[in-house]
């Protein structure tokens, strides 16, 4: 698994399990080696927290055997940068 960090910007990959959350997130809070990532919505309409599990969060949206991912979320860029 990749480096997940606070203020991190992570897209859906295509839905999937991750449906039912939104989007697009910004990594609120991770501690490394937890199984899960706290995010909030990168809308800014939903203030709440959500919680998504750590193996979701990937830094491309594709394998390294090139095909694309269908579940969790990809890393677009970070707040501020």
């Amino acid at each position: 698994m990749h480096r997940i960090e606070a203020r991190q910007i992570y897209t859906t990959c295509r839905g999937g399990a991750t449906s039912h959350y939104p989007e697009t997130v910004i990594v609120h809070s991770y501690e490394p080696g937890a199984r899960t990532v706290e995010v909030t919505d990168e809308s800014g309409r939903d203030r709440r927290v959500f919680s998504i599990p750590a193996s979701y969060f990937h830094a491309t949206n594709t394998t390294k055997a090139g095909r694309r991912r269908i579940t969790g979320y990809y890393q677009t860029g970070t707040l501020n940068g």
